[in-house]
């Protein structure tokens, strides 16, 4: 069981690089170390290339796409295809003849830069140097974002601060925050890139070099600063920012939805006291005798999931790496296995956090409220079961009432689990004994 557990575990993060690397099963691969990857200005890769390392030099050509992961990314060469790179900064000082897809703390696009089509970025900061051209539509998500370098059609996207020097073909659709939102410089506690960033001022600035050929519209607290030597063919749109609806709660759809937890908790309940109904007594005997034990170390297991899921997720991209290095045929089995097991991680996790720890907990309640309405009775199960999820499913509808006691219940159960796993081999007689329902 442990070694399941243990297996089990990953997180977001191998989802992210499967859907990085996981683009095509043609491989070919250039690599001069682990730590330092660079394709001659005379090297010519005839296929897709991935690449894993701490720097990583693209001065040759790929005639595929690319896929990169590392801490310095620089495309100094031409990539024919799509350009698909995670690192702390990306610097295209070439061409990438489609798109650009990237996940970077720093994206610059430099004076000699070519994308022949989208580019879909995120990071902290991103900047098109004056001369940059991107083809089509360029979308980014993050704290910052300089264009000097034109735009062929849209540009979208959310930040704190955007400055527009530039062309753009079409129409400018942005999210922008508020004065203050954007530093004044780098936060000190964040790595440093390296490669320079620009210091923007909070909120969107058009400045006079700007043409844009439709719209710009903006969704901002704060007015833009916009020259007025700024051509905007479409016009200027500020849209408010939607605010947060308060909506009465209705009755009607409230019992509807209990209605159906509970529906759902007395199907669940009975496939479980049919099925293993030994397990699922032992863990209401471990919560009934080891209440404080079990809700203390639910919270400890929902936290090492957490770390442990990051580490796995480390070491997956670490295999990942050198895999690409050494082995690149082994990549897409390491990343699925990664992927499989993330799955199979959340929807066990989902599945028992989101039934089990309610049942064992209405299963003791209603066993109790059975015994205090019929004393000299025995009481069947299911009946106790059914009782105890009716005023589960009653007191959880309660506001902020409820909120709590389903995450008391939650961490219950969690913590019910550990305590099982962990003495599943030296059981006292007291946490072996069943509960009499």
């Amino acid at each position: 069981m442990r070694h399941k557990w243990r297996t089990a575990i990953t997180g977001f993060l191998c989802t992210l690089l499967l859907l990085l690397f996981l683009v095509t099963p043609v491989w070919s691969l250039a690599s001069r170390s682990k730590d330092q990857v660079i394709i001659g200005a005379n090297e010519v890769i005839a296929n897709d290339l991935y690449v894993a390392g701490r720097t990583i030099t693209i001065n040759g050509t790929v005639n595929g796409d690319l896929v990169a992961a590392g801490r310095l990314i620089t495309i100094n060469g031409t990539v024919q295809g799509d350009l698909l790179a995670a690192g702390q900064a990306v610097v295209i000082n070439g061409a990438v003849n489609d798109d650009l897809r990237v996940v970077s703390q720093v994206t610059q696009l430099s004076s000699n830069a070519r994308i022949g089509d989208d580019v879909v970025a995120a990071g902290w900061s991103f900047e098109s140097v004056a001369g940059s051209t991107v083809a089509s539509d360029l979308a980014f998500t993050g704290w910052q974002a300089l264009l000097a370098g034109s735009v062929g059609r849209n540009v979208i996207g959310s930040m704190a601060a955007l400055e527009l020097r530039s062309s753009i073909g079409s129409n400018v659709n942005v999210t922008m925050g508020a004065e203050g939102d954007a530093p004044e410089a780098y936060p000190p506690f964040f790595p440093q890139p390296p490669v320079p960033t620009p210091q923007l001022r909070a909120g969107l600035t058009v400045a006079d070099s700007v043409q844009i050929g439709s719209n710009l519209t903006y969704r901002s607290p704060d007015v833009a600063n916009i020259s007025q030597q700024a051509q905007i063919a479409g016009g200027v749109i500020r849209e408010a920012l939607p605010e947060a609806e308060t909506v009465a709660p209705n009755p009607v759809a409230i019992i509807v939805q209990q209605l159906q937890y509970l529906l759902a908790l007395v199907l669940v309940g009975w496939l479980l006291l049919k099925f293993v109904p030994s397990w699922i007594q032992r863990l209401a005997a471990i919560a009934s005798s080891k209440p404080l034990p079990s809700v203390g170390w639910g919270i400890v297991s929902l936290l090492l999931v957490g770390i442990i899921a990051f580490a796995i997720a480390v070491v997956t991209f670490v295999l990942t790496a050198l895999s690409a290095v050494t082995l690149p045929i082994l990549i897409i089995p390491i990343m699925g296995l990664g992927t499989l097991a993330n799955l199979a991680l959340f929807v066990s996790f989902f599945l028992f956090a989101t039934f089990v720890p309610q049942i064992i907990v209405s299963l003791l309640s209603g066993y109790w409220l059975m015994q205090k309405l019929q004393p000299n009775t025995s009481s069947r199960r299911f009946v106790s079961l059914i009782v105890g999820l009716f005023v589960f499913v009653i007191l959880t509808a309660i506001p902020l009432i409820g909120g709590l006691l389903h995450l008391a219940t939650i961490f219950l159960g969690l913590g019910a689990l550990w305590i099982w796993i962990r003495n599943k081999r030296d059981r006292t007689p007291k946490e072996d004994q069943l509960i009499a329902v």
